[in-house]
Protein backbone atom coordinates (compact mmCIF):
# COMPACT_ATOMS: atom_id res chain seq x y z
CA UNK A 1 0.00 0.00 0.00
CA UNK A 2 1.40 3.63 -0.95
CA UNK A 3 1.69 5.94 2.08
CA UNK A 4 1.52 9.63 2.09
CA UNK A 5 5.11 11.44 3.04
CA UNK A 6 4.70 13.75 5.77
CA UNK A 7 6.00 16.84 3.72
CA UNK A 8 7.55 20.01 4.95
CA UNK A 9 5.33 23.22 4.99
CA UNK A 10 7.68 24.12 1.97
CA UNK A 11 6.52 21.21 -0.18
CA UNK A 12 2.78 21.34 1.02
CA UNK A 13 2.74 24.88 -0.72
CA UNK A 14 2.44 23.87 -4.32
CA UNK A 15 5.56 25.18 -5.16
CA UNK A 16 7.30 21.87 -6.63
CA UNK A 17 5.29 20.24 -9.54
CA UNK A 18 4.01 16.47 -8.97
CA UNK A 19 4.04 14.08 -11.42
CA UNK A 20 2.74 11.21 -12.02
CA UNK A 21 4.62 7.75 -13.44
CA UNK A 22 2.14 4.09 -14.04
CA UNK A 23 3.72 0.86 -13.45
CA UNK A 24 6.58 0.13 -15.45
CA UNK A 25 7.14 3.39 -16.22
CA UNK A 26 11.39 4.75 -16.32
CA UNK A 27 11.72 8.05 -13.77
CA UNK A 28 14.63 8.39 -14.96
CA UNK A 29 17.35 6.92 -17.04
CA UNK A 30 21.37 7.40 -17.40
CA UNK A 31 21.02 9.59 -20.73
CA UNK A 32 19.05 12.01 -18.56
CA UNK A 33 20.40 14.77 -18.42
CA UNK A 34 17.36 17.64 -16.75
CA UNK A 35 19.33 17.74 -13.40
CA UNK A 36 16.03 16.77 -11.59
CA UNK A 37 15.73 15.13 -8.11
CA UNK A 38 12.67 13.49 -7.38
CA UNK A 39 10.84 12.73 -4.20
CA UNK A 40 8.55 10.13 -4.08
CA UNK A 41 4.83 10.85 -2.54
CA UNK A 42 3.59 7.49 -3.01
CA UNK A 43 4.59 4.70 -4.83
CA UNK A 44 7.37 1.75 -5.48
CA UNK A 45 10.16 2.47 -7.26
CA UNK A 46 12.80 0.25 -8.14
CA UNK A 47 16.80 1.54 -9.35
CA UNK A 48 19.02 -1.14 -11.41
CA UNK A 49 22.21 -1.30 -13.17
CA UNK A 50 22.15 -3.10 -16.74
CA UNK A 51 25.04 -5.11 -17.15
CA UNK A 52 27.27 -5.28 -20.29
CA UNK A 53 25.78 -8.84 -20.84
CA UNK A 54 22.26 -7.40 -20.36
CA UNK A 55 21.90 -9.12 -17.35
CA UNK A 56 20.18 -6.13 -14.83
CA UNK A 57 21.18 -5.61 -10.99
CA UNK A 58 18.44 -4.42 -9.03
CA UNK A 59 19.16 -2.35 -5.38
CA UNK A 60 17.25 -1.69 -2.65
CA UNK A 61 13.62 -0.67 -3.60
CA UNK A 62 13.06 2.79 -3.16
CA UNK A 63 9.57 3.92 -1.81
CA UNK A 64 7.43 6.86 -0.25
CA UNK A 65 10.12 9.54 1.76
CA UNK A 66 13.00 8.37 -0.56
CA UNK A 67 14.40 10.24 -3.34
CA UNK A 68 15.39 9.15 -6.98
CA UNK A 69 18.92 11.31 -8.30
CA UNK A 70 19.68 12.49 -5.30
CA UNK A 71 23.53 11.91 -5.84
CA UNK A 72 23.44 13.54 -8.69
CA UNK A 73 22.67 16.72 -6.53
CA UNK A 74 26.39 16.65 -5.12
CA UNK A 75 28.29 16.77 -8.34
CA UNK A 76 28.62 12.61 -7.99
CA UNK A 77 28.84 10.66 -11.10
CA UNK A 78 25.31 7.95 -10.21
CA UNK A 79 26.69 4.81 -12.05
CA UNK A 80 24.08 3.78 -15.34
CA UNK A 81 21.18 3.69 -13.41
CA UNK A 82 18.02 2.62 -14.39
CA UNK A 83 14.90 3.86 -12.06
CA UNK A 84 11.50 2.35 -12.70
CA UNK A 85 8.18 2.74 -11.45
CA UNK A 86 6.83 -0.68 -9.97
CA UNK A 87 3.67 0.43 -9.18
CA UNK A 88 1.51 3.56 -9.88
CA UNK A 89 3.93 6.07 -8.50
CA UNK A 90 3.72 10.23 -7.74
CA UNK A 91 7.05 12.16 -7.19
CA UNK A 92 7.56 15.75 -6.38
CA UNK A 93 10.45 17.47 -8.79
CA UNK A 94 12.81 19.11 -7.76
CA UNK A 95 16.26 20.72 -9.81
CA UNK A 96 19.34 21.08 -8.39
CA UNK A 97 19.16 24.19 -6.96
CA UNK A 98 16.07 23.65 -5.34
CA UNK A 99 16.99 20.61 -3.57
CA UNK A 100 20.50 21.66 -2.30
CA UNK A 101 18.74 24.66 -1.48
CA UNK A 102 16.09 22.70 0.76
CA UNK A 103 18.64 21.25 2.78
CA UNK A 104 20.00 24.38 3.67
CA UNK A 105 16.89 26.03 4.96
CA UNK A 106 14.59 23.48 6.01
CA UNK A 107 15.72 21.74 9.19
CA UNK A 108 12.89 18.66 8.09
CA UNK A 109 13.90 18.50 4.84
CA UNK A 110 18.07 17.83 5.41
CA UNK A 111 16.75 15.65 8.56
CA UNK A 112 14.92 13.78 5.73
CA UNK A 113 17.91 13.27 3.07
CA UNK A 114 19.87 12.38 6.41
CA UNK A 115 18.01 9.51 6.98
CA UNK A 116 16.95 7.91 3.48
CA UNK A 117 20.71 8.05 3.11
CA UNK A 118 21.64 6.18 6.36
CA UNK A 119 18.82 3.60 5.50
CA UNK A 120 20.35 3.34 2.26
CA UNK A 121 23.49 2.90 3.45
CA UNK A 122 22.48 0.65 6.12
CA UNK A 123 21.23 -1.90 3.33
CA UNK A 124 24.05 -1.76 0.77
CA UNK A 125 26.40 -2.59 3.95
CA UNK A 126 24.42 -5.58 5.26
CA UNK A 127 23.82 -6.37 1.28
CA UNK A 128 27.53 -6.53 0.57
CA UNK A 129 28.15 -9.08 3.69
CA UNK A 130 25.33 -11.36 2.53
CA UNK A 131 27.10 -11.40 -0.59
CA UNK A 132 30.59 -12.57 0.94
CA UNK A 133 29.56 -14.58 3.33
CA UNK A 134 26.29 -16.48 2.40
CA UNK A 135 25.41 -18.98 0.26
CA UNK A 136 22.95 -18.73 -2.11
CA UNK A 137 20.32 -20.29 -0.35
CA UNK A 138 21.05 -18.26 2.67
CA UNK A 139 20.60 -15.56 0.47
CA UNK A 140 17.32 -16.50 -0.25
CA UNK A 141 15.97 -16.37 2.84
CA UNK A 142 17.48 -13.37 3.76
CA UNK A 143 15.73 -11.82 0.89
CA UNK A 144 12.40 -13.47 1.95
CA UNK A 145 12.34 -11.48 4.88
CA UNK A 146 13.57 -8.22 3.85
CA UNK A 147 10.82 -8.08 1.36
CA UNK A 148 7.92 -8.84 3.39
CA UNK A 149 5.63 -7.27 5.41
CA UNK A 150 3.93 -8.54 8.55
CA UNK A 151 0.02 -8.96 8.44
CA UNK A 152 -2.02 -8.26 11.48
CA UNK A 153 -1.51 -11.67 12.54
CA UNK A 154 2.39 -10.44 12.77
CA UNK A 155 3.48 -13.10 9.81
CA UNK A 156 5.14 -12.16 6.86
CA UNK A 157 4.10 -12.24 3.86
CA UNK A 158 4.86 -10.91 0.29
CA UNK A 159 1.89 -10.03 -1.72
CA UNK A 160 1.93 -10.35 -4.28
CA UNK A 161 4.45 -12.91 -4.90
CA UNK A 162 7.57 -12.07 -7.00
CA UNK A 163 8.53 -14.76 -10.02
CA UNK A 164 11.13 -16.77 -9.35
CA UNK A 165 13.38 -14.99 -12.10
CA UNK A 166 12.78 -11.53 -10.01
CA UNK A 167 14.16 -13.78 -6.84
CA UNK A 168 17.22 -14.94 -8.65
CA UNK A 169 18.23 -11.18 -9.77
CA UNK A 170 18.16 -10.17 -6.30
CA UNK A 171 20.62 -12.55 -5.00
CA UNK A 172 22.42 -12.96 -8.03
CA UNK A 173 21.18 -16.86 -9.05
CA UNK A 174 19.69 -18.79 -11.75
CA UNK A 175 15.98 -18.84 -11.83
CA UNK A 176 15.86 -22.84 -11.82
CA UNK A 177 18.23 -22.57 -8.60
CA UNK A 178 15.54 -20.36 -6.82
CA UNK A 179 12.47 -22.83 -8.10
CA UNK A 180 14.40 -25.87 -6.38
CA UNK A 181 14.88 -24.47 -3.15
CA UNK A 182 11.21 -22.26 -3.06
CA UNK A 183 9.70 -25.77 -3.46
CA UNK A 184 11.59 -27.26 -0.72
CA UNK A 185 10.66 -24.67 1.47
CA UNK A 186 7.09 -25.26 0.35
CA UNK A 187 7.38 -28.72 0.99
CA UNK A 188 9.09 -28.23 4.76
CA UNK A 189 5.98 -25.98 5.65
CA UNK A 190 8.33 -23.08 5.81
CA UNK A 191 6.42 -20.75 3.44
CA UNK A 192 2.80 -21.19 1.79
CA UNK A 193 2.47 -19.53 -2.33
CA UNK A 194 -0.94 -21.29 -2.10
CA UNK A 195 -3.24 -18.20 -2.28
CA UNK A 196 -1.17 -16.17 -4.87
CA UNK A 197 1.48 -14.55 -2.20
CA UNK A 198 4.00 -15.79 -0.06
CA UNK A 199 3.49 -15.97 3.53
CA UNK A 200 6.40 -17.00 5.69
CA UNK A 201 4.70 -19.54 8.06
CA UNK A 202 8.16 -20.58 9.84
CA UNK A 203 10.15 -17.76 9.80
CA UNK A 204 12.26 -18.95 13.09
CA UNK A 205 13.73 -21.33 10.70
CA UNK A 206 15.04 -18.99 8.10
CA UNK A 207 16.46 -16.52 10.56
CA UNK A 208 18.47 -20.00 12.03
CA UNK A 209 19.54 -20.71 8.84
CA UNK A 210 20.79 -17.21 8.46
CA UNK A 211 22.21 -16.95 12.11
CA UNK A 212 24.30 -20.26 10.93
CA UNK A 213 26.36 -18.78 8.03
CA UNK A 214 26.82 -15.37 9.83
CA UNK A 215 27.90 -16.07 13.17
CA UNK A 216 28.18 -13.67 15.12
CA UNK A 217 26.83 -10.91 13.37
CA UNK A 218 23.55 -9.89 13.40
CA UNK A 219 21.18 -10.11 10.18
CA UNK A 220 18.91 -7.39 10.61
Amino acid sequence: MAIEVPLPAPFLSGSFPRRQFAKGAFIKQPDDRSGNIYLIETGKVVPFFLGPQGQDVPFKELEAGDFVGDLSAFGSDEPATYFQAVEDTVVLVLNRGQFLEALRTVPEFAELVTKTLYSRLRIMKQLYIESRLLPMKARLYAELIRHAVRDARGRLRIVPAPTHAELARRIASQRETVTKQMSHLVKMGVIDNSAGYIEVADEAYLRSEIGKELGFLDFQ
